[in-house]
């Protein structure tokens, strides 16, 4: 790969790909989301909640919000926004008050259904391979990991 001459050339930074590659790819998500009625990151939510209801376990919201990389004031109003839409509720544990737990409600748990659909049509949108797509995901985690590794903190990353 050529790398520009000038190490702050826009097209040098991974940042800038990564941040520009995100957009595009939620771009592709939405009008595959919207006839169920949800934004991307209430698709991811409901990811989160779907993938422990047929583990068997029991999500609670602090869980949620580590899993999905998001402080938990960002992840309450779409919580929130989730529950007026019937789709889950939320309630305080009954072995500890500070903890809440979020259970899907009937018609969240049916809203999968229709939603087994989406990573076929946002495949099929995005004009590339599945391999493509997946050697991405791998490269994005890789990413991901190592931007919360302990060596990261270490140099102000």
């Amino acid at each position: 790969m050529d790398r520009p001459e000038d190490p702050l050339a826009l097209e040098a930074q991974v940042c800038f790909a990564l941040s520009a590659a995100a957009r595009a790819m939620v771009a592709l998500y939405r009008p595959v989301l919207e006839p169920l009625g949800l934004t991307h990151p209430q698709y991811l939510v409901m990811l989160g909640l779907w993938e422990d209801a047929g583990a068997g376990r029991t999500t609670t919201a602090t869980d949620l919000a580590d899993r999905l990389l998001l402080d938990p004031g960002t992840l309450s109003p779409l919580l929130r926004r989730l529950e007026e839409h019937g789709l889950l509720a939320r309630q305080r544990s009954r072995s500890d008050g500070r903890v809440v737990e979020v259970h899907l409600t009937d018609a969240g748990t049916d809203l999968r259904r229709a939603a087994v659909e989406v990573p076929g049509k946002v495949v099929a949108a995005s004009g590339l391979e599945l391999d493509e797509l997946e050697r991405v995901r791998a490269a994005s985690a890789a990413v991901i990991a190592a931007a919360h590794s302990d060596r990261a903190d270490t140099v102000g990353l």
